[in-house]
């Protein structure tokens, strides 16, 4: 019977432990993302920001435009200043312009 209960118990854990994983995976891509925040200013660099950063912190941008942001500077390389933002389609002036306050290249 205490070997019965012990194994009860013991599959009990490990299901309970199993159940954190994708809760550290989530964790585990936060962290990958930060690098795309910079530690002096706390800007989102706009070279390395993932869309999904992107989308969550540029207001006006959902993940469509924050992909077509990834895309362009794949396709063209890295952004020079922010303003540059305005070659990549559907983004204008005064969406860099409100977000200008938010976002950094280096």
């Amino acid at each position: 019977m205490r070997i019965k209960n012990f194994l009860s118990l013991l599959a009990l854990v490990v299901t309970f432990s199993l159940s954190f994983l994708p809760a550290q995976n989530a964790f585990a891509a936060k962290v990958e993302a930060t690098h795309a925040v910079s530690v002096e200013t706390g800007k989102i660099n706009i070279n390395s920001a993932d869309a999904h950063t992107l989308a969550s912190s540029i207001k006006g941008i959902g993940l469509k435009k924050a992909q077509a942001i990834v895309d362009f500077r794949e396709s063209n390389g890295p952004f020079v200043n922010i303003q540059d933002l305005v070659s990549v389609k559907g983004i204008g002036e005064k969406t860099v312009a409100k977000n200008a306050s938010l976002l950094t290249v280096k």
